[in-house]
């Protein structure tokens, strides 16, 4: 490759390099019009999930938890032996708390549950048979995407950010009633006092791009 050749890769490169950071720089932008947008719709329904569609795909907007637990002991004196078993003291000080028992602690605190829900009604309204209300039911986790998807499978489409978010608020209550249904009103307080929740807003776009080797459609998280 002789100097003129490498001397266009260079000048190559660079107009790519320049491009790449404009478009990041306008992509950032657009991101965060996006979470503002589905920040204040969020905010104004009471909802947790949203997506928002265009042409390509779509943008998904969900809050995410920060969760740390401040009082080890006395979440102990409350819970027993549960709290031994669902939480591993780590030498450095931190918790390792079971996924499930989390989520409980996580909607304890944050109130973010609601016994009121009846799944049944929800997937009834949703349209579903009694056929594949039994089966999806046994597989709801109460998570907006994997809940969004199975019921897809079942022929359900559209946003569904309202019954999504009513199943999440039933089986946080599920979780609830598992893991301190048994406690007095001054046993959750002392459970809630024990941990600390802060949200944050977690966004991504979702797309199908064509594999270049074989032209097969891909996932884009």
């Amino acid at each position: 490759m002789n100097k003129e050749q490498l001397a266009a890769l260079v000048d190559e490169a660079i107009r790519l390099e320049r491009s790449m950071k404009e478009d990041k720089k306008r992509l950032d932008a657009i991101k965060a019009e996006l979470t503002t947008a589905a920040f204040a719709v969020m905010d104004n329904r009471n909802l947790s999930f949203l997506q928002i569609f265009g042409r390509a795909g779509h943008f998904n907007a969900v809050y995410k938890e920060k969760f740390e637990i401040d009082n080890y002991d006395r979440l102990v004196s409350v819970l027993g032996e549960i709290a031994k078993s669902k939480i591993v003291r780590k030498e450095e000080i931190k918790y390792d708390t079971e996924a499930r028992f989390k989520a409980a602690l996580i909607a304890l605190f944050k109130g973010d549950f609601d016994k009121s829900v009846v799944i049944d009604d929800v997937l009834r309204g949703l349209g579903l048979s009694p056929d594949a209300m039994k089966a999806v039911k046994k597989k709801l986790k109460g998570d907006y995407l994997k809940d969004k998807k199975l019921l897809e499978t079942v022929g359900v489409q559209g946003d569904l950010e309202e019954e999504l978010d009513a199943i999440r608020l039933a089986k946080n209550a599920e979780l609830i009633e598992r893991f301190f249904g048994e406690l007095t009103d001054e046993q959750i307080e002392g459970v809630k006092k024990s941990v600390f929740v802060e949200d944050s807003i977690s966004v991504g776009l979702e797309y199908a791009k064509e594999d270049e080797d074989n032209g097969n459609a891909a996932a884009e998280d």
